[in-house]
């Protein structure tokens, strides 16, 4: 089993291009993170209902409202309700702001992408789940038997 400090971050990545989903699995695979590859919708369902994602990229088209609810559903289960999303979109506009925001978005990319800043911002997001996630949470409460005691 492994170590839950050494556990490497998970992320889904929704993309229905072959070549791109290969490119941004390589991507991400290469510093480490591991990676669910969903070519569909139905594929990023099942992969949700049975993992529990530290980050999720999704590939959208210019329909953004079914984009948006496809990965609100995505992030339906309570194991992934709290998973920021990164979207990748063929252009920006300032319209999709709210409904990519209420389905989970933290940032939106255009596409082609820099690698290196789809690396940023991936690790930017995956550091603000556990953030939100800390800040929410009481603090866990020490014990004795924790501490090194010096007699």
């Amino acid at each position: 089993m492994e170590n839950q400090a050494t556990k490497r971050p998970m992320v889904l990545v929704v993309e229905s291009d072959p070549l791109m989903l290969t490119a941004i699995a390589s991507v991400l695979n290469s510093v480490g993170y591991r990676v669910v590859l969903a070519k569909s919708q139905l594929v990023a369902m099942k992969a949700a209902a049975d993992a529990q994602f530290d980050l999720m990229v999704v590939s959208i088209d210019d329909n953004i409202l079914q984009a948006a609810a496809d990965t609100a559903t995505l992030r339906a289960s309570q194991s992934n309700a709290s998973v920021p999303v990164i979207f990748l979109a063929p252009r920006l506009d300032t319209s999709w702001i709210e409904p990519l925001n209420k389905a989970g978005g933290v940032f939106c990319l255009t596409k082609p992408f820099d690698q290196e800043k789809l690396l940023e911002l991936v690790e930017q997001a995956s550091t603000l789940s556990h953030l939100s996630v800390a800040r929410l949470a009481p603090p866990k409460a020490h014990f004795a038997n924790e501490w090194v005691k010096l007699s």
